[in-house]
Parts: structure tokens; C-alpha cells; sequence
């Protein structure tokens, strides 16, 4: 779960423990219910492994829960030297510190 909903933004913080070798799919839909009711306004995203060929990377990720009210984005641009144009995207909850961005 993240209440900063940046792209880049690759380190979100994790809700329980790791649920390795799970193989009834209604233990890992309780999980998701509960980190939803204890983060309502908050983004929670699921990410499955899939371990069966030894290599720890995503196989599957998305997101389950998102707050009621999203502020979005902005765009800064920025001239540089030799003309060349620079983009940054900016989120408008990260205006606010954290833990009061929603």
C-alpha cells in the first residue's frame, strides 16, 4: 500500500507477511480485505510470484484498491541549455506530508 502514486514510486510498503506456498486463494482474498479496511484511502496493489522456476520477480502485479478522491498529476517543463526540453511529472498528493495526503 502507498499514499504516493508516482510511477516511479517501486517501493511500496507491504502488508502482512509474504504468502509463500499458498494454495487456497480465499487466505490471500482475506488479506487483501483486511489491508483494504485498515488503508481504505490508500493505493493497495497485489504482487504474485511464482517461484516454481527459482527466480524471485514479479509475475503478475495490479492494483485492488485506489482512495475516493485522486488530485492526479501535474507536468513541469523545463528549458535547459542547447534548447533542449525537460518533463516532470509531479504528483499533486505528494503536495501534502506524508500521511495526510488523503
Amino acid at each position: 500500500y502507498t499514499d504516493d502514486p508516482h510511477p516511479r514510486n517501486t517501493y511500496w510498503e507491504m502488508f502482512g507477511n509474504p504468502m509463500f506456498d499458498l494454495k487456497d486463494p480465499a487466505g490471500i482474498l482475506m488479506e487483501i480485505n483486511n489491508c483494504r479496511k485498515t488503508f481504505p484511502q490508500h493505493y493497495v496493489r497485489v504482487t504474485a510470484f511464482d517461484s516454481t522456476q527459482g527466480v524471485e520477480s514479479p509475475r503478475m502485479s495490479f492494483i485492488v484498491n485506489r482512495p475516493t478522491r485522486e488530485p492526479g498529476f501535474g507536468l513541469a517543463r523545463t528549458e535547459v541549455e542547447g534548447r533542449q526540453v525537460r518533463y516532470r511529472i509531479s504528483s499533486y498528493a505528494t503536495d501534502k506530508p506524508e500521511g495526510e495526503r488523503y
